[in-house]
């Protein structure tokens, strides 16, 4: 609504005046969010992205997805199955994949399969070469999958290893990772799981590096919280991924923080992993919760979908298409274009930059 339509509205017999100051207010609101998110826009511009084809100016990014995986492996590193599939087939199948999501000018993607899970960062680096995708990778391992490489090392030797990932390369590449993905164990981090978080908040610390979380539920969320508090971890630098079946109340708690929080599962029918909505009325009205309540800048939403899983029968229900096709003009209707811009672009340029500390 213009300030022409609001002031005629007014006079109109039907209108009171406090609606008529209620409609101004929301007019005036949504102003000023706009006029934020393009002073948001001019600011991540300016940040770089390590992608596994090298760094890349924020300005590049046309349209991007928080949180995705191209591949995934569900077997486990002490599996003899694990990472034992037909490769050309994957690439394949990743680099269609790639094309589509080209084809929507969506050219940035944050990859969060990690250590434990498949992480292959030469399948990714020709998937971003056949493509024009834009692919950020990470470092960390998921849950307590420790491979045999990294069994018997403390958390100072496992945030070391964090750190090579980062700052050099992975697995003795030139493809360096760009943020550390860990994950808890939904009932509450284990011993080992809790080892692997200290040795993500060292390695955070030390490259100024983001940590994003996998964990749905809030409680397991605050004692990892609490372990990256002991390691004096910035929480500006925290994603708290999973996070919609938790409440909106304990996600601005965690946003309060300096944290991000991300709704993932956008477009699926279902989650029968965590048991959160899916339905995107849920998903768009936690977005504008946080929203009114001045976390614009640090919400994401993304499908996590993957695109060749092993094995291929544990293949789940998701879209990374969705997003950008059915999600967005439904955010743009509910919230405006600026802001729908900055939730689906800025913030994940700005929640997974480079490493602060990192040449």
């Amino acid at each position: 609504m213009t300030e022409t339509s609001i002031k005629t509205a007014a006079r109109g017999p039907h209108l009171s005046r406090r609606s008529a100051l209620l409609a101004g207010s929301a007019f005036a609101l949504s102003l000023a969010l706009s006029r934020r998110s393009a002073l948001a826009a001019s600011e991540v511009d300016a940040f770089k992205m390590q992608t596994v084809l090298g760094p890349i100016d924020g300005a590049t990014v046309k349209k991007a997805l928080a949180h995705e995986h191209m591949y995934v492996d569900f077997f486990g590193p002490n599996d003899p199955n694990y990472m034992n599939v037909d490769w050309d087939a994957a690439l394949g199948t990743c680099v269609n994949r790639g094309l589509e999501l080209v084809s929507l000018d969506i050219n940035l993607i944050i990859e969060w399969t990690n250590i434990g899970v498949g992480r292959n960062v030469l399948l990714l680096r020709d998937v971003s070469r056949r493509t024009g995708l834009n692919i950020v990778s990470p470092t960390g391992i998921y849950k307590s999958l420790i491979p045999p490489s990294f069994a018997g090392l403390n958390a100072d030797q496992i945030a070391q290893r964090f750190i090579d990932d980062l700052s050099k390369g992975v697995d003795e590449t030139p493809i360096r990772s760009g943020f550390i993905k860990m994950a808890t164990t939904e009932d509450g981090p284990t011993e080992t799981d809790t080892m692997i978080h200290r040795a993500a908040a060292i390695a955070g610390r030390e490259t100024g590096s983001t940590i994003s979380l996998h964990s749905p539920h809030y409680a397991a969320t605050k004692q990892v919280i609490a372990t990256l508090q002991s390691e004096k971890f910035d929480f500006k630098r925290f994603v708290w991924g999973h996070a919609q079946p938790s409440k909106l109340d304990e996600h601005k708690e965690v946003a309060s923080m300096g944290a991000t929080v991300q709704y993932d599962a956008i477009g699926a029918r279902s989650d029968p992993f965590f048991h959160g909505p899916t339905d995107d009325k849920s998903m768009l009205d936690r977005v504008e919760g946080m929203v009114k309540a001045g976390y614009d800048k640090q919400v994401l939403v993304s499908a996590d979908a993957s695109t060749f899983v092993n094995p291929q029968k544990w293949q789940y229900d998701r879209d990374s298409l969705y997003v950008h096709r059915y999600f967005e003009p439904q955010l743009t209707e509910r919230l405006g274009a600026a802001l729908s811009t900055q939730i689906l672009r800025d913030n994940v340029i700005r929640a997974f930059r480079k490493p602060d500390k990192v040449a």
